[in-house]
């Protein structure tokens, strides 16, 4: 009658998987990810200290090639997104990245994910601008907002996306 006893639905947030400076995806040198055909979301130009990529969400890790570059989730809800390190980095086969988690595995927001190696990295002249792409977003969470403007600077595990009211 008044919703004394109505279990609140969790709200949909989503943080950055690692310190840098957010940007626009529209900027983000692969027309892959600048035209969203992937879906849309957001990229982290990482700053110099920035060495591991956590989960933007809780959820299951659906996807991690042997690149190590990417790794696919999917939350409770069935959100569906992707966190990308990096432009053409899949060339590397995995040099300079590290998996903390397999396929299969159930993670908590904020849990590391991939350990990067910035000096291997950087030898290989690597982009590791990363990208947070929303593939699929349930229909409940597809009204969002961010909540910094892109520019800003962010630490890894900032609230960078809250669901509208």
């Amino acid at each position: 009658m008044f919703g004394f006893f109505k279990k609140k639905k969790p709200e949909f947030t989503v943080t950055a998987p690692i310190a840098g400076v957010v940007t626009d995806l529209s900027t983000v040198d692969d027309p892959v990810f600048s035209q969203k055909l992937m879906g849309d979301g957001f990229a982290i130009k990482l700053v110099a200290a920035a060495d591991t990529v956590s989960a933007p969400v809780a959820g299951k890790i659906v996807s991690l090639p042997e690149s190590k570059h990417a790794v696919g989730l999917v939350t409770p809800a069935g959100d569906e997104i992707l966190i990308h390190i990096g432009i053409d980095t899949v060339n590397l086969n995995g040099a300079g990245f590290t998996a903390l988690i397999k396929q299969g595995d159930s993670v908590e927001q904020g849990q590391a994910l991939i350990k990067l190696d910035r000096q291997s990295l950087a030898a290989n002249n690597a982009d590791l601008t990363t990208m947070v792409i929303f593939t699929k977003l349930a229909p409940v969470n597809q009204n969002w907002t961010m909540t910094k403007d892109f520019g800003m600077q962010t630490a890894s595990q900032d609230i960078l996306i809250k669901q509208n009211q």
